[in-house]
């Protein structure tokens, strides 16, 4: 083997080694030291010093971590299923966001480039004269163009 294989080897025996010797201890111990830190440790702490044993819980059994399993695939199932449907839901929010925005563009006053049309009367009102009387004869006067 490769000294890079070597030490990855042996890195993962101590890595498993450890975990099982931690996994069977019987008891861990939780004490404070001079400084004032709260230490834990599955060996007893130095002589003299005031300490707690905690015990470990045992390791789950088959069944509970075959249910637990289960648990987790129902999570995930239903999370795929809630992302889903958030992403249906912000997609339907988006179609209707664009079509309210193209309904806004229709109703848009409309612009006419061309002056419209505007018929006027074909005769001008009477002339007033000063006195504010209508003229007695008025003369019909050309439309305006």
């Amino acid at each position: 083997m490769t000294g890079m294989k070597r030490a990855a080897t042996t890195l993962v025996w101590l890595g498993l080694l450890s975990g099982a010797a931690t996994a069977h201890a019987g008891q861990i111990y939780k004490w404070m030291d001079s400084a004032g830190q709260v230490n834990y440790s599955s060996s007893p702490p130095p002589a003299g010093t005031r300490a707690e044993q905690i015990g470990v819980p045992p390791p789950p059994s088959r069944e509970e971590v075959s249910q637990a399993q289960e648990r987790a695939q129902r999570d995930a199932e239903q999370g795929r299923e809630f992302e889903k449907l958030r992403l249906e839901r912000k997609a339907a929010r988006q179609a209707e966001e664009a079509r309210l925005k193209e309904s806004e563009e229709a109703r848009q006053p409309v612009v006419i480039e061309k002056p419209v049309y505007v018929p006027r009367p074909a005769y001008p009102p009477a002339v007033r004269h000063k006195s504010g009387k209508p003229d007695e004869n008025p003369r019909p006067r050309p439309a305006p163009r």
